[in-house]
């Protein structure tokens, strides 16, 4: 061996110092990482010691071995050791050990890598630590200077492993802390681009994809509650087979189950509850929860209610290996989570919007026809006035009337008010006022035609639908009425000289049964009315009589006689217009009750009519 003078010594141990000295600052500027410097601290453990060959190893957790970081004059650089948490502490325990004769807790361990160990041409091992967090080991070959380690060298080894340690340990912190901030961005970047969307499909896809990008997992998928079933039903799916016999698309979880035999989808159930917490299954293996080894599943909350589960499964690390979910994993999805929430209210809200605006048109187009339907003023009747007033409660409503004519010279006036509301009862009143008109030219009696609408009705509606209708037929040379009541409320007669009279006689509803059932009930009855000079004739749906104030009272047949009697002698529009004033004062605050419709016929005071 060449000797080497104590001076070569000291200048060459302050030159590898003053170069760790600046890789550490490096590094800790952030400017450098370990992964780029290793081989760098490497030449200088070999420039300082003159060894023919050694490596750095370091220990990866998740697959628990070693695995060469950088190396000099070695040649088998893709080797791995395995390592049991006993032999790591049996190594923590010193600060350098001879592979050759390793203290007894590790003789079993170096007899099983003998082969790695040749390949290293180890001679000798300095552990990498930080406290007793183990990273990896240095291996150092044979010195080139001298048969024996000197007691400096074995010194200056823990030293210089100590420095490389730190460089790790710091290094690695960094790299988190890049990780972290990374995440973090795209845990904004991806948020910001979820809710930009505003369709409710594509937000729920998004939020899958995303959500597997940002936790490195392969898998995921997303289960929302409905609302009707209150179970959860998958939305968006990637990349996540389950057994044959599952349809997965259409999977449904009650969130009710039975605790005495809970489903293996139970714990999903439980993750949607409104006290739902995080799910996290690392390294099952056995198809535990949708045959996934590793899965993670949160709850994903909007602003007020959960929503439903979002689950990734399997992370990958590098080489495919599969990683635990982590702690950090959990904090960053269920934050994603979140945000993702309100993202798919906001698009789910947005498309109700959408929704409401169509059908908000399609009720407008509606009211226009429905409005169509009514007379906007009646004809001209010899010797009579005749007025009218719709007032619905929506934009169309289910009441109806009319003024028709016929070719003998009398007059038809009609009233109808269909049960329910909305479209399906605008539509039972086309159906009521086509059958009217079609039955009117036929110049059949009340009766027949009566039965004939009764028919049609109960043919064109659904179960339960109905419509009560009054028909009178006016003979302006007679001055009779005559008229037929199918279960509407009864007009009044305020008659001119005093009293009031009630029109009653009729039958059943229209539309309630098929006639061969009515004729077994009852029949329909006419009856006919003596008209004379400030007669008034009083037509009205029960949104009248049935208009409620704010203490709960209803306005009733008595308050509309009485109206209708004070303001007898005034034209048909102010009769009309007294009676509407006094139900909507009377009325106040209250919510309109139904829809509100008047026909006023007057027989004229004058002779001549």
């Amino acid at each position: 061996m060449q000797s080497v003078s104590a001076e070569d010594t000291v200048q060459r141990l302050i030159f590898s110092l003053s170069e760790i000295e600046q890789l550490g600052e490096t590094i800790i500027s952030g400017r450098g990482n370990f992964n780029v410097s290793s081989r760098t601290y490497l030449r200088i453990i070999h420039g300082t010691l003159q060894v023919t060959r050694c490596a750095i190893l370091l220990f990866q957790s998740t697959e628990n071995h070693l695995t060469v970081e950088a190396a000099i004059n070695v040649k088998a650089e893709s080797l791995c050791i395995p390592v049991t948490a006993d032999d790591i502490a049996a190594i923590l325990e010193s600060s350098t050990i001879d592979p050759s004769s390793p203290p007894p807790p590790l003789d079993n361990f170096f007899n099983q890598i003998r082969p790695q160990l040749e390949l290293l041409d180890a001679n000798l091992w300095a552990p990498l630590k930080i406290r007793d967090d183990f990273l990896g080991v240095i291996s150092l070959g044979s010195f080139r200077t001298q048969d024996n380690l000197e007691d400096w060298n074995r010194e200056l080894l823990p030293v210089l492993a100590n420095q490389v340690s730190v460089a790790i340990a710091y290094s690695r912190l960094l790299d988190k802390t890049r990780a972290e901030q990374f995440r973090l961005f795209m845990l904004s970047d991806t948020a910001t681009q979820i809710c930009k969307s505003l369709d409710t499909e594509a937000v729920q896809e998004e939020a899958v994809t995303h959500a597997i990008t940002l936790l490195d997992a392969s898998t995921g998928g997303l289960l929302l509650i409905n609302p009707v079933t209150q179970c959860l039903e998958m939305k968006s799916i990637f990349a996540l087979d389950l057994q044959a016999n599952i349809d997965l698309e259409n999977l449904s979880i009650p969130l009710q189950t039975d605790q005495d035999a809970p489903s293996a989808l139970s714990p999903l159930a439980e993750v949607a509850t409104p006290a739902g917490e995080t799910l996290i299954c690392n390294s099952q293996g056995n198809g535990v929860l949708l045959d996934r080894r590793n899965l993670m599943a949160v709850p994903m909350r909007g602003r007020e209610d959960t929503l439903g589960v979002l689950i990734v499964a399997d992370k990958e690390g590098r080489g495919g290996t599969m990683l635990d979910f982590t702690n950090e994993d959990r904090v960053l999805l269920e934050a994603f989570a979140n945000q993702a929430g309100v993202a798919i209210e906001n698009a789910q809200l947005y498309q109700d919007a959408l929704e409401g605006r169509q059908l908000q048109a399609e009720m407008d187009e509606a009211a226009k026809i429905q409005q169509n339907l009514i007379p906007d003023t009646l004809p001209e009747i010899p010797g009579y006035e005749a007025t009218g007033l719709y007032f619905p409660r929506g934009g169309v409503g289910g009441d109806y009337y009319d003024c028709l004519a016929d070719s003998n010279g009398s007059w038809g006036l009609a009233i109808a008010d269909v049960s329910g509301k909305g479209m399906q009862a605008a539509l039972l009143m086309a159906t009521l006022r086509a059958g009217l008109h079609s039955e009117v030219t036929r110049k059949e009696d009340l009766p027949s035609m009566a039965e004939s609408l009764n028919s049609l009705l109960y043919a064109s509606s659904t179960s339960g639908k109905f419509a009560t209708f009054f028909y009178a037929q006016l003979h302006p040379e007679t001055d009779l009425m005559t008229s037929i009541n199918a279960g509407h409320n009864y007009p009044l007669v305020i008659r001119g000289a005093g009293g009031c009279d009630e029109l009653e006689k009729g039958g059943v509803m229209l539309g309630m049964f098929p006639n061969d059932v009515l004729s077994q009930i009852s029949e329909y009855e006419q009856e006919t009315t003596q008209l004379y000079s400030g007669d008034v004739v009083l037509f009205y749906t029960d949104g009248v009589t049935e208009t409620i104030n704010p203490e709960g009272d209803l306005y009733g047949e008595e308050r509309l006689e009485e109206v209708a009697t004070r303001v007898k002698s005034e034209s048909v529009n102010q009769i009309c217009q007294a009676i509407y004033d006094d139900v909507i004062e009377f009325q106040g605050e209250a919510q309109q009750f139904d829809d509100l419709t008047l026909l006023v016929l007057k027989k004229s005071n004058h002779p001549s009519c």
